[in-house]
């Protein structure tokens, strides 16, 4: 996925700025679909004016993470499941198709640069990082792109990444999936060395199988069962708060009934 630029005026570094932590608290889940997003605490909360502000919602606004309602403002963009499935099939496709110009283009050292990415990227399985797997994931597949040497191409997925990152962010809690894309890309890896452009494009599709498989299920599990992590630790914490309590008014009641049974011997 392509660092995304917000300009080359002498604000585009406060814009970066701005637009790197929207984009992460929109993909993190910490905004959520359909929230607005106030111009005056944003920019109160960044230390910035509401210009770089605004160029940066603008930026979302084209990258599809962020939908403007006349006289209401900025809102984090819905996840619908139409949405979801067309924009995860577009963007493997458009992934599969840069496996397959890469293979085609790259020379060894080319490959050696992939397959340690790849091997950084089963170190991050073994060790259960779903934040370093998701960065690890999107550069990986950005240097991919790079070897197709496709300008369009490389444009056209890094428009589309943003979007579906928001998507890679629930994946990776699924147990086992972070695995099976490891495996994926270590046959691709392998394709690449064997200049087998079909394999290195078929392994990718097999992700896009997967994910969108997992697409369907979750945007058809009950809602109940889509806590965010942060929802479930606070009803977890919750649950041991009131289980204190009643062991503390347990312990309680046995003190008064013993003073009582004492008072009444007396």
């Amino acid at each position: 996925m392509e660092p995304r630029k917000a300009g080359q005026n002498s604000s585009s570094t406060l814009v970066q700025r701005t637009l790197d932590s929207l984009t992460n608290e929109i993909i993190s889940g910490r905004l959520r679909p359909n929230q607005r997003i106030s111009e005056i605490s944003t920019a109160k909360k960044l230390g910035i004016s509401r210009s770089p502000l605004r160029e940066a919602l603008r930026i979302l606004e084209r990258d599809g993470l962020v939908t403007y309602e006349p006289g209401r403002g900025a809102f984090v963009t819905d996840i619908t499941p139409e949405d979801a499935d067309e924009l995860y099939l577009i963007h493997g496709h458009l992934l599969g198709l840069a496996m397959r110009l890469a293979c085609q283009k790259m020379n060894s050292n080319d490959v050696s640069k992939i397959a340690g990415l790849v091997k950084s990227l089963r170190s991050t399985v073994d060790g259960q990082d779903r934040q370093r797997f998701v960065e690890l994931r999107a550069r990986l597949e950005q240097s991919i792109a790079e070897k197709a040497l496709s300008p369009r191409l490389a444009r056209l997925l890094s428009v589309m990444g943003q979007p579906c990152a928001r998507y890679r962010a629930l994946h990776v809690n699924v147990p086992g999936y972070m695995d099976e894309v490891v495996k994926c890309y270590e046959g691709i890896c392998q394709a690449f060395h064997e200049r087998d452009a079909d394999r290195a494009e078929e392994l990718r599709m097999h992700i896009v199988a997967l994910g969108r498989e997992l697409l369907r299920r979750y945007f058809t599990t009950s809602g109940d069962k889509k806590l965010s992590a942060l929802s479930y630790q606070r009803s977890a914490k919750k649950r041991r708060n009131g289980k204190r309590q009643s062991r503390e008014t347990g312990t309680e009641k046995d003190r008064r009934q013993k003073e009582q049974s004492k008072a009444h011997t007396a």
